[in-house]
């Protein structure tokens, strides 16, 4: 029973590892899905250039505020921005101490019975994973509406494409993709621990 506890608890620490970085790099290529759109006066790469200070703003623990160059912003929108920078902030913070953990953990022996548990559960827990993206995947724009009610208690997260028109860059079918992004690169990574410990299982050499 020990041993159970355990395992799952280092399986947990093992997807907070893969899922936080997985989010941290998935937030970086979302440049490159940035779904096109024009606004008067202001050219594509003035557009991008813009949303690169979003993803510097998002992920920087001393940016002090968001400014666009070229994109006009609301209050409103620099709000939404701040709450979301402190969610990715938050994440960062777990990334550095879920894959501290993981470290340190890899480098020691285990038990047998631990690996085999460990193996197992990694199975189920990508298992879990697929099964719970596709019945998201089956009306994604709906399960996105949910998730940000849930996460922020107002409706700043609504943009005006008058006002903000940076979110016609970013359409249901952009945070789709990220999404699938982040869902590969979270499976990758697990199975790749999944692999290092069946490679330790095989290797025949435990703790007493």
């Amino acid at each position: 029973m020990k041993i159970e506890i355990k395992s799952i608890l280092e399986v947990l620490v093992y997807f907070l590892a893969a899922a936080s970085i997985a989010v941290i790099i998935t937030t970086n290529v979302s440049i490159i899905f940035l779904h096109p759109f024009a606004v008067d006066g202001i050219s594509w790469g003035e557009i991008m250039s813009d949303y690169r200070r979003l993803l510097i703003y998002l992920q920087s623990p001393i940016a002090n505020q968001l400014t666009f160059r070229y994109l006009p912003i609301s209050s409103n929108a620099s709000e939404h921005f701040s709450m979301v920078r402190c969610f990715l902030i938050i994440n960062e913070g777990v990334c550095l101490t879920s894959w501290g953990i993981v470290i340190s953990k890899i480098k020691h022996e285990k038990k047998r019975s631990q690996l085999i548990m460990l193996v197992s559960l990694i199975d189920y827990l990508c298992l879990g994973l697929l099964i719970i993206s596709g019945l998201t995947a089956i009306d994604f724009e709906r399960t996105f509406i949910l998730f940000h009610y849930l996460l922020f208690s107002d409706n700043k997260w609504i943009f005006n494409p008058q006002t903000d028109p940076i979110i016609m860059g970013m359409p249901p079918t952009f945070f789709l993709k990220l999404f699938g992004i982040w869902l590969i690169i979270t499976i990758a990574i697990l199975g790749y621990l999944r692999f290092y410990n069946r490679q330790k299982l095989f290797s025949g050499k435990f703790r007493s």
